[in-house]
């Protein structure tokens, strides 16, 4: 029966090698050979082959004649290459392949009793008597040493079952080299580490002799080599097997590169051992009194493996057997990133045995342990905190390292003259809080506008009580019910909105109400005032009537309460409005208008102030007449669309600042038009400081924001800003509004208006680009907006731009069909434009179509009197807006319809201007047509719209978008 061998056999020029075959025994006994097995018997199956089987013909095929010859040999003569090939090139370079496939090939045929002969060249048959015997364990050598005034004599032997074996004249077949394998009397002796070169002369001769005089060199080398790897017997000299302890060390150091590293050590005894150290027995030579001592110990193999795995568990990865990193994203791993490692750990490193030691470093690194405790006490408008950072036995006030967290500076000097590095996690959660606290020697304050910046947990332990008022704020969850005296119910979120600047209120803050258009900010705003003057109205009368109230045009009667007045600014448009409004939900607060050419300049003006509830008044006077303005404490001093002090360098924003009162309230749809500084300067007017200065704000939140696009700041901004903005959106909370429907209409130019388009655009794009190559945007700003316009305009209509010319407009030829279908149908259109001359051109062709309609613009008059036009008269089908004159403070529901000629800058804009009419009160469908000029600069300035709102709807609303153009952004809106 056909059986699977392997063959050991002796080849010309390369010595034994182990060659896999099929075979079988004929009626003789005799063992005959059929073929050799290779690769592509397994893939035919020719055998029906084991795994172990399989895997030792893939070894044994790879050191085959043919695959030698193809990897050593650039000869195409196989014969030729084995007959000259010299004997060195074989022990260099093809022995130690065969050595190493034969020994992988031997372990797995000992663990699967594969049966394996030897080919003696001299004899023509085998037999199954021939059979060679493996033994699945490794065969061990024996070094006998003997020491005598003569010198050190040794002999080297196996170990085996019956005892010692020496190897002197026996028949010795040598297979492999390294390791040693030796084929004796049919008996495979194989070896794990030790290769035959040590063999060698114990083939010929019984021992060795070493001469005295370098027994000493001999002893503290190869003999302990010997005992460290191999079963020794010693004669003359001692060999002490102790029991000695682990200590792990971690050792803080530099690699090649001078990068930080841990390098692991184990020490025993005295002596120290990098881990991944491959021997398993540690031996130290020594002379005591002429002796020689050896003391052997073993190491603790599963102890070492514990340790390895803890610093795995721990966050430490493996650079190499002996050095590790802590875990990070990052690829290179500074030195304060492992110091930090090792102080968080310090307390686990020291309770797991492990010695944490430095070296190779100029300064001496604090590696143990450190703890912060943070305490707050709540005073009357401040916290006072106190933080100590417990550093082994020293003690610091927290605020002693302040500078460095807001200088980002992590190494801080202890007493002791150690260097502790300052955990990056404190950085991130106490940089903002360091900034806006006042610090000394004894604490640190913290202002409670501020409250947002302590640890939440902390705050609700120390002062349960005003962590539960501000949290009510934080998720304006109050609840307060409505004045008695408002002519008016509020809607729920009213409500909520009253509620919360009564919250404020108590706790000295100030607020910005940011609802959308149209959903009764001033309504809200009125309820508050009037709950404050009627809980603060006394039984005093007045001693004096004052008789000169009527020199004020004032309603009669006269602020009874303790209360001083309080101040309105707002756009002048809205002047009339705000004080109809409380007329007729308030109209027991008395209203004083500080309005027009004839109003009383006087810093005596309180005299007059103190009589009335409220003092309304325009951004202009304010700004003109702050001298007198400033001289009077109001109660309140509110900004109605206060985006109009936005510019922090303006003089209106200057003026208001000036402004003194108890309390400070703006209102606002658009608290960002432009950019984050337009949130600091309204922020900074109702809460002082609430955002530091200016130029922290810039450095510190909007340019990270803005540029960078920086989470962490967007969301401790948030977290500052939460408490004092409330923003309700119309899709939020008025859910009775009936659907607004938006469609953006692309209009094709007409042939006419294509061309001229071209032609300038052409020109405009050739002058522009040249003063940018010259002097680069920032520089052209002024002259890149008048392009931009002028292209706005002939997109709409060339006539905008030139009076003489003829041709029509692709814009206006749609505008008017839906206008027409419109009214037809018996609908009210509100016409908004970006230009006055674009709403004086649809003007001409309405009147030319006898239509009627009103008009407002800034240099309308009686603005009353044209709104009051619109809304009574039934007749009256359209209104013409300009941006400027109605994009805020125009209730007009009356429309159902609203075209947007033209995309603003701020499409926050567009969002006023629909909300003219998609306000509380509509009970119609509102629909919105927005119309945009194909293939021109309208469609450009929409997409680039898109990918700029992000940052602002982030915080509270849009964002202009063409603020910062890129030179790329603006060679793009020219292309």
């Amino acid at each position: 029966m056909e059986q699977l061998i392997a063959v050991i056999s002796e080849k010309r020029n390369i010595g034994c090698t182990l060659i896999p075959y099929y075979a079988q025994t004929d009626e003789n006994g005799v063992l005959q050979l059929i073929e050799q097995a290779n690769i592509e018997h397994i893939e035919a199956k020719r055998f029906d082959f084991s795994t172990a089987q399989v895997e030792i013909i893939k070894l044994l095929n790879t050191i085959n004649e043919q695959n030698l010859f193809k990897r050593f040999s650039k000869q195409k003569n196989l014969k030729l290459f084995f007959e000259k090939l010299e004997e060195q090139f074989t022990l260099d370079h093809i022995r130690p392949v065969m050595d190493n496939k034969i020994s992988q090939a031997l372990e797995i045929i000992a663990l699967t009793d594969m049966p394996v002969f030897y080919k003696n060249p001299n004899y023509s048959h085998m037999y199954d008597t021939d059979r060679i015997r493996v033994q699945t364990l490794f065969h061990e050598p024996l070094f006998d040493f003997t020491l005598e005034d003569s010198g050190l004599r040794y002999t080297l032997k196996i170990r085996t079952e019956n005892g010692e074996m020496g190897l002197t004249n026996r028949d010795i077949i040598e297979v492999c080299s390294s390791p040693a394998v030796f084929l004796i009397n049919n008996q495979l002796f194989r070896f794990e580490k030790i290769d035959a070169k040590k063999f060698k002369p114990f083939l010929r001769v019984n021992h060795l002799q070493i001469q005295p005089r370098s027994v000493d060199t001999y002893m503290s080398t190869f003999v302990e080599n010997c005992i460290r790897d191999y079963y020794v017997k010693a004669t003359g000299f001692f060999i002490n097997k102790k029991d000695v302890k682990l200590v792990p060390i971690l050792q803080l150091e530099k690699d090649l590169t001078q990068q930080a590293i841990l390098t692991l050590k184990f020490r025993y005894d005295k002596r120290e051992y990098l881990a991944g150290t491959r021997s398993t027995v540690f031996v130290n030579h020594r002379t005591m009194k002429g002796h020689h001592i050896f003391d052997s110990f073993r190491r603790q193999t599963d102890d070492e493996i514990q340790i390895i795995e803890l610093l795995k568990q721990l966050g430490l990865k493996s650079i190499s057997d002996s050095q590790y990193k802590p875990l990070s994203d990052n690829e290179l791993i500074d030195l304060h990133t492992v110091i930090e490692w090792l102080n968080i750990r310090a307390a686990q490193l020291l309770a797991s045995g492990i010695k944490v030691i430095q070296s190779g470093w100029d300064d001496n690194y604090y590696t143990g342990s450190a703890s912060l405790s943070m305490q707050y006490h709540e005073e009357n408008d401040w916290f006072d905190i106190k933080a100590i950072i417990q550093v082994d036995e020293f003690e610091i006030p927290f605020q002693k390292i302040r500078q460095h967290i807001l200088r980002g500076k992590r190494e801080f000097k202890l007493p002791n003259n150690q260097l502790f590095i300052i955990p990056e996690e404190w950085f991130t959660k106490y940089t903002d809080l360091m900034h806006f606290v006042s610090a000394d020697d004894e604490s640190m304050r913290l202002d409670k506008m501020h409250f947002n910046l302590l640890e939440q947990d902390k705050l609700e332990e120390t002062s349960p009580e005003w962590k539960k008022e501000m949290a009510k704020l934080q998720q304006k969850t109050i609840d307060f019910e409505s004045p008695d005296g408002l002519s008016a119910t509020l809607r729920p979120y009213q409500l909520e909105g009253y509620a919360w600047m009564r919250m404020l209120h108590s706790n000295k803050f100030g607020g910005i109400l940011a609802d959308d258009m149209g959903l009764g900010k001033t309504i809200q705003t009125i309820a508050m005032l009037l709950n404050q003057y009627e809980s603060s109205e006394n039984n005093e009368q007045e001693a004096e009537q004052e008789e000169q109230l009527s020199m004020f045009n004032a309603v009669q009667g006269f602020n009874k309460s303790s209360l001083p007045a309080s101040l309105i600014v707002m756009p002048t448009s809205l002047v009339h409005n705000w004080a109809n409004e409380i007329k007729k939900f308030a109209p027991q607060l008395k209203i004083y208008l500080y309005t027009g050419n004839n109003r009383t300049k006087s810093k005596e003006i309180g005299k007059i102030f103190k009589h009335y509830h409220i003092v309304l008044t325009s951004y202009g006077i304010a700004r003109n007449d702050i001298e007198y303005l400033n001289n009077y404490q109001f109660q309140y001093v509110i900004l109605d669309e206060s985006q109009n002090i936005k510019n922090p360098t303006s003089k209106v924003y200057q003026a208001v600042s000036n402004l003194k009162a108890v309390n400070k309230l703006v209102l606002t749809g658009t608290p960002i038009e432009n950019a984050l500084v337009d949130l600091w300067a309204q922020m900074n007017f109702v809460n002082n400081g609430l955002l530091g200065n200016l130029n922290f704000f810039k450095n510190h939140y909007a340019g990270p924001i803005e540029k960078k696009r920086d989470e962490s700041k967007e969301a401790k901004l948030r977290e500052l800003i939460n408490p004092f903005i409330l923003r309700r959106t119309k899709e939020m909370v008025a859910k009775e509004l009936p659907p607004i429907t938006e469609q953006t209409l692309i209009c094709d130019m007409t042939e006419d208006q294509q061309k001229y388009y071209e032609r300038e655009k052409s020109g405009i794009r050739n002058e522009l680009m040249k003063a940018i190559e010259q002097n680069g945007v920032n520089k052209n700003a002024i002259l890149a907006l008048q392009a931009l316009t002028k292209l706005r305009q002939i997109a709409n209509h060339p006539a905008l731009v030139d009076d003489e010319y003829k041709g029509s407009s692709g814009k206006y030829e749609q505008i008017f069909q839906k206008l027409n279908n419109a009214i037809s149908e018996d609908h009210k259109v509100l016409i908004f434009s970006s230009f006055v001359k674009d709403l004086e051109l649809i003007e001409k062709d309405l009147q030319a179509q006898k239509m009627k309609y009103a008009k407002l613009t800034g240099s309308t008059t009686d603005r009353q009197k044209v709104i009051k036009s619109f809304t009574d008269d039934k007749s009256c089908k359209v209104f013409l807006i300009s941006l400027k004159a109605g994009g805020v403070g125009l209730n007009l529901i009356e429309a159902d319809y609203v075209f947007v000629l033209n995309p603003w800058w701020n499409p926050a804009a567009e969002a006023q201007a629909i909300n003219r009419a998609h306000r509380i009160g509509q009970t119609k469908n509102v629909f919105v047509y927005k119309f945009i000029s194909a293939e021109s600069i309208e469609e450009k300035i929409a997409k680039l719209q898109e990918r700029k709102t992000e940052l602002a709807d982030t915080f509270i609303t849009t964002n202009n978008p063409i603020k910062d153009l890129s030179e790329t952004e603006l060679r793009e809106l020219f292309a």
